[in-house]
């Protein structure tokens, strides 16, 4: 969620905890994925896309407007509410909740299309007490077809790694449909609006030295996010 303003004390902790609502809920329900929407008068918040029962659904989460299902007016959880919820699963239960679908009933899986979103919200939680502003920007469905490029990555769109995903892009609407799903097709990390990694719908991280497969740094850790996260913030030190 980027803005070009200075950021308020409390909204890096707002920050982390919505995005680690919106990681779980994808992971917990795989038809759920994310995207960036920018507002004039609100700076930007995250979104959470998907279907229930056919029908579109979607979970907006914003430093201002709280967290807001849309389609049901009577919900919503300001951000200090967010914050002074003992347990951050009762934020998402009551969400899932309002959006009418069940709680899974096993243990559901990390997958290429989620594990960034979860490594993203881990990172968030890690820095919120650094002495830099960590924050994200996200593609929004009024940015330019991403075969077009990526203006909104400013000097990461020409990073090696990143032109190679930019072909990836353009060979694959050159065959089909890039936007399969209405989900961002990348994330842009950033500390003190500096590009630091991108994060991509394919369950990989790209850096100005390189790409990492994601899945492959987390099966190496054992299923433990953290280190992947901390890997990742590591290398770009």
């Amino acid at each position: 969620m980027s803005d070009v303003r200075v950021f308020n004390a409390a909204d890096r902790f707002v920050d982390a905890q919505h995005w680690w609502i919106a990681a779980e809920l994808c992971r917990r329900h795989p038809e759920f994925a994310m995207l960036e929407v920018g507002h004039e008068e609100m700076g930007s918040s995250i979104a959470v896309l998907g279907e229930v029962e056919g029908c579109a659904a979607r979970v907006g989460l914003s430093r201002v407007g709280g967290i807001r299902v849309s389609g049901v007016d009577d919900f919503c959880i300001a951000p200090p509410e967010v914050l002074s919820e003992p347990n951050a699963h009762g934020v998402l239960k009551r969400v899932e909740r309002a959006l009418g679908v069940p709680a899974p009933s096993h243990n559901m899986r990390t997958t290429r299309e989620n594990i960034g979103y979860r490594v993203i919200a881990q990172i968030l939680t890690t820095k919120v007490n650094d002495r830099r502003s960590w924050t994200l920007r996200g593609e929004r469905q009024e940015d330019p077809h991403v075969r077009d490029g990526v203006p909104w990555m400013g000097e990461a769109a020409q990073w090696p790694s990143v032109l190679e995903l930019r072909r990836r892009w353009g060979a694959e609407a050159a065959v089909g449909e890039v936007y399969d799903a209405p989900c961002a097709q990348a994330w842009l990390l950033m500390a003190d609006l500096g590009p630091v990694a991108v994060f991509d719908r394919y369950g990989f991280v790209r850096a100005e030295d390189g790409a990492c497969d994601l899945m492959l740094m987390y099966r190496e850790a054992r299923g433990d996010i953290a280190v992947v996260a901390a890997e990742i913030v590591c290398s770009q030190s």
